[in-house]
């Protein structure tokens, strides 16, 4: 009963946000730059960009504190949301203007700042990335095998209204990397470079200290199965994430839509990690 008058707090709000920035349109357009991760203090980042990073991702960028703000369920220290429907994903962008800017202005930003920033092409779509523990695997092959079982697994259990046929398959590389294939001929016939390194050291927010990573499930299908399921593409992923073991991470890059607009998070066993600093 709590979570669901949390949503519906939260949807509200979201309306009244997406007020608030028709009216801002008169007011004149403002842009706000934000710090590239490498400028800010590691200890400042959001634990989405800790994330993202492990994963050799670039392209994001965290919204400051100040102008993020938090609702309800968010949280200053993590930046996470759990259980929460795309109204609610929406909302969490906005907060009190900061000086000198009226509440539709900030709205705006609020959403803007959300949505993805960046030009690298792995940061504009969806990934879904695992650390498998040494201990659940003996090679590096063992350890691909194990988590593109697990996310099939999850698949099935999940989406009984059916399952898009395309295949997923595991890689070194994320998808949309220029990288992920050897060769133009490899790029047709879908062969990715599959993941070979060996046991490493594990980032700091995985409970495994050696782990086979990051290995990308690469051409996942997570909106063709919402789709199937009469799911939004971000529930769908949270609620794998519900299932799916610790060790393996869902990154959306976000959505601009022409209400509701998602914004840019990392979904871990239920939660929403969101690029909100520290």
């Amino acid at each position: 009963m709590g979570n669901k008058s949390t949503t519906i707090r939260i949807g509200l709000l979201a309306a009244t946000v997406a007020l608030l920035v028709g009216c801002s349109g008169t007011q004149g357009n403002r842009t706000v730059q934000l710090p590239a991760p490498n400028d800010v203090p590691r200890e400042k980042w959001s634990d989405a960009m800790h994330v993202l990073t492990a994963m050799g991702i670039s392209g994001q960028r965290d919204v400051p504190i100040e102008l993020a703000g938090a609702v309800n369920d968010v949280s200053s220290s993590g930046g996470s949301v759990g259980g929460l429907g795309d109204a609610g994903l929406s909302a969490v962008s906005f907060a009190s203007p900061p000086t000198g800017l009226s509440g539709g202005a900030a709205a705006g930003i609020g959403l803007g700042l959300m949505l993805l920033g960046g030009s690298s092409d792995p940061a504009r779509v969806t990934q879904v990335v695992a650390w498998v523990p040494s201990d659940q695997a003996s090679s590096p092959g063992e350890a691909s095998n194990l988590a593109l079982h697990k996310v099939e697994e999850v698949r099935k259990k999940i989406f009984p209204g059916g399952l898009s046929k395309l295949r997923i398959q595991t890689g070194k590389y994320p998808d949309s990397h220029s990288r992920a294939y050897a060769s133009l001929a490899d790029s047709y016939a879908e062969r990715p470079i599959p993941f070979s390194d060996e046991v490493s050291t594990s980032p700091s927010f995985l409970q495994s200290p050696l782990i086979y990573g990051p290995i990308f499930i690469r051409h996942n299908q997570f909106t063709l199965d919402a789709y199937k399921n009469d799911m939004t593409t971000s529930e769908a992923m949270l609620l794998a994430s519900q299932h799916l073991p610790e060790w393996i991470y869902i990154y959306h890059p976000g959505q601009r839509l022409r209400k509701n607009s998602i914004p840019a998070a990392i979904f871990n066993q239920g939660r929403a990690l969101y690029f909100i600093g520290k």
